[in-house]
């Protein structure tokens, strides 16, 4: 369960809220199908800021790949997409099955997610059952898009399997990336491998900043890292960060 956290101390404006009027009400629609659809935890919200983020990057023409680390069922993977410009690269990171273990930088209640989930008593989406249960998940993501309408090679949608550890490694620019990993050890990877690729004025959002304290720490030891070189805002409950310069 998501715990209340105090704005980090960089803090500033970047709310996803303040950008949902670049949406259309087809990206809404699409946003209120996936979540009808049981393929994301991500509420309509968190879908309309994620598709506005995209949306904004596209009319600024921020150069860079989308990435999305973390895909489970493919919802918010078939949002982006949809509202990406067809020729962008979208990368979607995800082991396509059993979620591996937390570290030793995660906290107690991580662990205690972790072994529900391994004795098979995890809930799936609005009571589906759990997506890591799901054998071949990787055919069913490709499905899924399918069902959008959305043949990967034609939107420039690749599905990336393994762990972030092994398989992230970014070849040029990136313009946006979704970290939904969850645990310590695959956040700060991300973060120390497509931060330094980020062009000036793209984003990263992970959403479980509020959510495990994995997340949090790996987060806030990064951003202690590179000072000067984003805002950020997780006023909203995931943590939005903008580069404001290399």
């Amino acid at each position: 369960m998501a715990k209340t956290v105090p704005a980090h101390p960089d803090s500033a404006p970047l709310s996803p809220d303040a950008t949902t009027a670049v949406l259309s009400e087809a990206d809404l629609s699409l946003a209120a199908q996936i979540r009808s659809q049981k393929l994301t935890y991500l509420s309509e919200r968190k879908l309309a800021a994620l598709a506005a983020t995209c949306r904004l990057l596209e009319t600024r023409a921020v150069p860079g790949a989308f990435i999305e680390a973390g895909c489970a069922l493919g919802g918010s993977s078939i949002l982006i997409a949809s509202v990406k410009a067809t020729d962008r690269p979208l990368f979607v990171h995800d082991v396509f099955g059993m979620i591996p273990p937390p570290g030793e930088q995660d906290t107690p209640e991580v662990h205690a997610r972790y072994q529900q989930i391994v004795d098979g008593q995890s809930k799936g989406i609005m009571g589906d059952r759990y997506y890591g249960y799901v054998a071949d998940l990787q055919t069913v993501v490709r499905h899924n898009f399918e069902r959008f309408g959305i043949r990967l090679e034609e939107r420039s949608v690749s599905l990336v399997p393994g762990l972030v550890q092994d398989t992230l490694h970014p070849a040029g620019p990136v313009a946006f990336a979704h970290i939904d990993v969850d645990w310590y050890d695959p956040v700060k990877t991300c973060l120390e491998r497509i931060f330094p690729h980020l062009s000036v004025g793209g984003r990263i959002v992970l959403d479980d900043y509020n959510a495990w304290g994995g997340c949090l720490k790996a987060t806030d030891e990064f951003l202690r890292s590179i000072p000067g070189q984003y805002r950020c805002d997780n006023s909203a409950g995931p943590m939005h960060i903008e580069k404001v310069r290399d």
